[in-house]
């Protein structure tokens, strides 16, 4: 059985491949229990940002996630918190989850999160039934934020946050675009030679587990701040990869 560090665990997974899975445990968090073990949950639920061109409707305000059946799911257990960013809130429970959760809104970065866990406790990360199509870690994107990149991103000044205040809709130009993260597989060579990277498979459903996400951002800062573009994914076309001022 894999073990959390400070028994918090973060997630994200395609869920699809896992239904029957899942079913057969009554439940996605009793699904994973059976395989890891951890107090603490917490993934993305995140909305996106608006393009500027595109109007914004209170009554579909805020919008559905766009992050799958996970956040939802994890959205509906007794005591879960959903954060208050207006692009990328994550939803968790779990006291020092929550805690953290309950700070990030419009005025802190995209990942504030897995930042924030990451330097109070650490916290271990899986990736799981999405492994091809989604591959990488979030600690990635609050690396890139941490040197000062996300907000490089040319894409933020066409992208809107917007937020209900007093019944009223406002908006304002994003301060960050997190980006492209089709390459962040890139760094699963560093992980393995750190020590801190387990690779497996659940009935032919594949995962990667990250026994210590603290360990994984310094290694991405590490080798960022050596080369800003090592996630560069290839594409000259991409609205982040390709557009940016670094």
């Amino acid at each position: 059985m894999l073990t959390c560090t400070s028994n918090i665990l973060y997630v994200r997974a395609g869920l699809k491949p896992l239904a029957r899975q899942i079913k057969a445990h009554k439940g996605l968090i009793n699904f994973l229990k059976a395989h890891i073990q951890f107090e603490e949950c917490f993934a993305p639920h995140f909305y996106g940002a608006r393009p500027f061109w595109r109007k914004v409707s209170k009554r579909g305000f805020p919008p559905p996630t766009n992050s799958g059946p996970l956040g939802k799911l994890i959205a509906n257990l007794p005591g879960a918190q959903l954060s208050k960013h207006p692009t990328h809130p994550f939803v968790g429970y779990g006291k020092n989850v929550i805690e953290v959760l309950a700070k990030h809104n419009v005025e802190k970065e995209c990942f504030f999160p897995i930042r924030e866990i990451a330097e109070q406790h650490d916290f271990s990360m899986l990736l799981l039934g999405c492994v091809e199509e989604s591959p990488g870690f979030s600690t990635v994107h609050t690396a890139q934020n941490m040197l000062g990149l996300t907000q490089r991103h040319l894409m933020r000044y066409v992208m809107r946050w917007d937020e209900i205040d007093d019944g009223k809709v406002k908006s304002r130009v994003a301060r960050e675009v997190p980006g492209c993260s089709s390459s962040f597989n890139k760094f699963y060579t560093y992980y393995l030679d750190d020590g801190n990277m387990i690779e497996g498979d659940w009935n032919g459903v594949k995962w990667l587990f990250i026994p210590s996400a603290k360990s994984a951002l310094k290694v991405e800062l590490t080798l960022l701040k050596k080369n800003p573009r090592f996630v560069d994914c290839g594409n000259r076309l991409c609205p982040t990869c390709g557009f940016r001022t670094y």
